[in-house]
């Protein structure tokens, strides 16, 4: 992430041979179209070279695999990255084939001795290939100028599966895109699920969908069009680890992958002096620099809980209030956003040196001001007034929930939604069930 805003990986359309031993004509072609809709849609585009690839792979948060003349199989690292993360993939015409054939190479792999992709690749490209030219192309390759009628022109139907992620992105069964390509799928990956079709059999989109990673193929260029929705979900995906949705219904799995940073409030009650995850550190100073640089002295109250420390409070509450009290107000152990480092209860320290907390009159304007700029940060108001019987707790205007994504966070709270509204409305489910 930076500034908030997550950086999506652009893989080029390809790489120009350096035949004539010319130090000039070492190049990587990149298209401006897909790092224009990336930016558009509130995301940071960044080329991929082949060289030193694991140094980009480590900051980016989703990627590109635009069309062009080849796969570039030297670029198969960032699927294995977006399984292993949880990344979002866009593949686009040769970007879905490039998708597809790595795939079929790791099921060709586990029926053959030999362990090298390439090796493999170049042993089945004849006698069982990955891809085969389009008999009647007519309908599927097109040369297209920058004018909308050209590109119109080149559009034809897909029809979506409606249980499919294009359906839901383009909430519509059958949508017009432009197509290029003269080549198609030879066979499908047992992974990879046909979602999409042309009107003439052709198959025109493919999605992987295990363990909540996101990996979508469409042959069409979505690139061409007005239309950013696919873009904009791409970008709405990256770093679902942060989107981690924990309430009572859904708690956390006994392992995870936090990692939790040393913060030290000022705040002298601060549980655990309010360490935090690791990537809400940056984004917490920049939002409470910014407060009090605004007038409001702000400090972490709570924020990271161990699971023991969660189950003690749980049951202290139980033993002083009774139990209808503390599922109100508590969240059980395993069921405590805090537990993830996440969360964040703010308080705030007043002109004459006192700290104030949750419902203190003294706290109120400043809690107004946090909801109106918390999703510049990336933050967003965690159980909001009128909420409760979706969220299962009172009002909190002091708990402050880190998304991870600025656009997503002010869609939230520009829409006055509650986390598990934007999950349902989004259909967007990171939702660790519980063991």
């Amino acid at each position: 992430m930076i500034k908030n805003k997550p950086v999506i990986g652009i893989i080029p359309t390809y790489n120009i041979t350096n035949e004539e031993n010319d130090p000039y004509m070492d190049q990587a072609k990149f298209v401006t179209m897909y790092s224009k809709k990336i930016r558009e849609s509130g995301g940071i585009p960044i080329g991929l070279l082949e060289q030193n690839l694991e140094e980009y792979i480590d900051i980016c948060d989703g990627y590109v695999w635009p069309g062009g003349i080849q796969i570039l199989r030297t670029f198969y690292p960032i699927i294995e990255d977006c399984i292993k993360k949880q990344k979002p993939l866009l593949g686009i015409c040769l970007g879905m084939q490039a998708i597809t054939t790595y795939f079929n190479l790791l099921e060709d792999r586990e029926d053959s001795l030999e362990q090298d992709l390439e090796t493999i690749y170049k042993e089945n490209k004849e006698k069982n290939p990955y891809l085969v030219k389009i008999e009647n192309p007519d309908m599927h390759f097109h040369i297209v100028t920058k004018e909308k009628e050209s590109i119109e022109s080149a559009c034809h139907d897909v029809i979506f599966k409606k249980e499919s992620t294009f359906y839901n992105i383009f909430e519509s069964e059958c949508f017009s895109i432009p197509s290029m390509h003269s080549f198609t799928l030879a066979r499908i990956p047992n992974v990879l699920k046909i979602v999409g079709k042309s009107t003439d059999d052709i198959v025109e989109a493919v999605e992987y969908t295990e363990n909540n990673c996101f990996i979508l193929g469409i042959q069409g260029h979505l690139e061409l069009l007005e239309d950013k929705r696919i873009f904009e979900w791409l970008i709405k995906r990256c770093n679902i680890k942060y989107q981690i949705l924990v309430n009572k219904q859904y708690g956390l799995k006994e392992e995870n992958d936090f990692e939790i940073k040393q913060y030290t409030s000022l705040y002298p009650n601060c549980i655990h002096d309010g360490n935090m995850e690791i990537g809400v550190f940056p984004s917490w100073i920049a939002f409470r620099d910014y407060v009090r640089e605004n007038g409001y002295f702000i400090d972490v109250e709570s924020a990271f809980r161990e699971t023991e420390l969660q189950k003690r409070l749980y049951e202290e509450n139980i033993q002083k209030y009774g139990i209808e009290h503390a599922n109100i107000f508590v969240a059980r152990p395993r069921h405590s956003e805090h537990e993830t480092g996440l969360a964040i209860d703010v308080t705030m320290r007043t002109k004459d040196e006192k700290w104030v907390i949750e419902f203190d009159p003294e706290f109120l304007e400043c809690q107004q001001f946090l909801k109106e700029n918390c999703s510049r940060f990336g933050f967003i108001l965690r159980y909001p007034e009128h909420k409760e019987e979706i969220t299962g707790y009172h009002y909190e205007p002091w708990h402050f929930r880190y998304i991870g994504n600025k656009k997503v966070a002010e869609y939230i709270m520009k829409n006055n939604l509650c986390l598990e509204e934007y999950y349902e409305k989004e259909k967007i489910f990171a939702k660790n069930k519980n063991l």
